[in-house]
């Protein structure tokens, strides 16, 4: 395991890296704040799981074009011993490889190539959200107020303690997935627009499509146990948004 940025050993401040032959992490410390990000990284997904379960980093960068290791396997591994936003990085830009990478657990899927400054600034939006500066423009995804658990039929929300429980059984979500449904939970009923829910989850700034949203949406429903084709709770209105029902 190679530190390349020194700084408060914070979990808010771990960015772990698991890459082969990942030369350009140098010159992504160097966009991070100095001081204040420690980038991790490792080229072994056995020592990435156990950076993974026992550091906390808050951002994974996992490469899934790793030697010997199925970069989908080794994400869906992560998922059960962090609750990092992972970032999988692959050189398949088809629709196939970003379905089951955010399938097995990553947040986030960007296909090769990609720039030092693009990784950097998705790494400072993720930041933001976990520690908003006093003048952070970012729409937070649910009140730092928020109720206690709320009950939706089947399904209970606690806000404060970030917990999902189907039939009194909880329910583990990737952190966006999380973040979505905190963001229905709010305004249960009403409908939340598309733009609404990027602005939320992941800030006004972001320029990517809807279709991703569209994607974390079917997680969500399939582990909330919600039939894709026909929910009953996460429901779609049409060219508008979606509403989760009463």
């Amino acid at each position: 395991m190679e530190r390349v940025h020194n700084s408060a050993p914070t979990a808010a401040s771990r960015v772990l890296v698991v890459s082969t032959g990942a030369g350009w992490t140098d010159r992504l410390a160097e966009q991070l704040p100095a001081g204040e990000v420690m980038v991790l990284v490792t080229d072994s997904s056995a020592e990435a799981l156990l950076a993974a379960r026992n550091l906390q980093p808050r951002i994974i960068l996992l490469d899934g074009d790793l030697r010997g290791d199925d970069g989908v396997q080794v994400c869906g591994r992560m998922r059960t011993v962090s609750d990092a936003h992972i970032t999988m990085l692959t050189g398949r830009n088809d629709e196939a490889t970003t379905i089951a990478g955010l399938a097995a657990g990553a947040d986030d899927v960007l296909a090769k190539p990609f720039t030092v400054h693009e990784i950097a600034a998705r790494i400072r939006a993720v930041r933001r959200r976990v520690l908003p500066p006093a003048t952070a423009y970012a729409v937070r995804p649910y009140s730092e107020n928020a109720p206690g658990r709320q009950e939706f039929g089947w399904l209970s929300v606690d806000l404060a303690r970030r917990e999902v429980f189907v039939a009194d059984e909880q329910i583990r979500l990737t952190r966006t997935e999380f973040e979505i449904l905190a963001t229905l939970a709010q305004r249960p009923g009403a409908v939340t627009t598309l733009q609404q829910m990027l602005d939320a989850v992941w800030g006004p700034r972001w320029a990517g499509s809807t279709a991703k949203l569209h994607v974390h949406i079917g997680n969500l429903r399939r582990k909330l146990g919600d039939n894709p084709a026909r929910p009953l709770l996460v429901l779609n209105v049409r060219g508008i948004g979606y509403r989760l029902a009463v």
